[in-house]
């Protein structure tokens, strides 16, 4: 009880904290790797995100357990980390991600709203993560999608909502294993031909962007069951989309 007691910092301790050098994070903490451990690290997952500091833990636990660490399957981190670039490097060696989640919004600004992360991208090799099934993106300043998600060639579910994408890339569709798309509230004006390319899509949500335009090949997704178009600048839909059993809103 005492331990975990002292893995649990007050957030107002967290954010009037000076920069403290990465060498001196690593062994501040006299309860160690092993008990880090024992509370973070469980049946290959490790739920970092709610932590203030859960890039330092995982930081940590590399450096103590890194044998364990690399087995991880499922890894979820706070993109309001000030020591998120540092743990981004790490990420690639972890080859038995299932799932990965780096969102924002976990801090507020003095109005009470959500901070969006500072994700704005993500280290090239990752694309090299053959297991990965599930990404969570959202809540955070991507502007472009990373090109290394377009070589995650097990990727099934894909969420990069609340972000600040303007175009997806032309070749989005080679996403093949792709079921559930959602990139609600960015500021997507078209979208690529390629997306029709998606034929095992089931789910796509592009609600609240700035869409004018929905090319015709949307239509050759013919096993989407849920289609949210709601929020957009659409004056009119392709024909194409009439052949699709959908549950839209637009």
């Amino acid at each position: 009880i005492a331990a975990e007691a002292n893995l649990q910092e007050p957030q107002s301790h967290w954010q009037s904290s000076a920069p403290v050098p990465l060498t001196y994070k690593l062994k501040e903490r006299a309860l160690g790797a092993p008990a880090l451990a024992a509370f973070c690290l469980a049946d290959n997952r490790l739920n970092l995100d709610v932590y203030l500091d859960g890039c330092r833990r995982f930081l940590q636990l590399f450096e103590g357990r890194r044998g364990e660490v690399l087995q991880v399957e499922f890894l979820r981190l706070s993109s309001n980390d000030r020591l998120l670039g540092t743990t981004l490097d790490i990420l690639p060696h972890l080859k038995h991600l299932k799932s990965l989640v780096i969102k924002g919004g976990h801090a507020r600004d003095e109005f009470g709203s959500c901070q969006h992360g500072s994700l704005t991208s993500l280290p090239a090799d990752m694309g090299n993560l053959r297991c990965l099934t599930h990404l969570d993106l959202t809540f955070n300043s991507l502007s472009t999608l990373p090109s290394c998600i377009l070589h995650l060639s097990s990727l099934r579910v894909l969420l990069v909502s609340h972000n600040r994408l303007v175009v997806l890339p032309e070749d989005f569709g080679c996403l093949s294993k792709l079921t559930f798309f959602s990139a609600m509230k960015n500021q997507l004006k078209d979208l690529p031909r390629s997306i029709g390319d998606l034929a095992v899509l089931q789910d796509l949500d592009l609600s609240e962007n700035a869409l004018e335009f929905i090319p015709e090949e949307v239509g050759n997704l013919h096993n989407c069951t849920e289609l949210d178009l709601s929020g957009n600048c659409l004056s009119s839909i392709p024909d194409s989309l009439g052949i699709l059993e959908t549950e839209a809103g637009y």
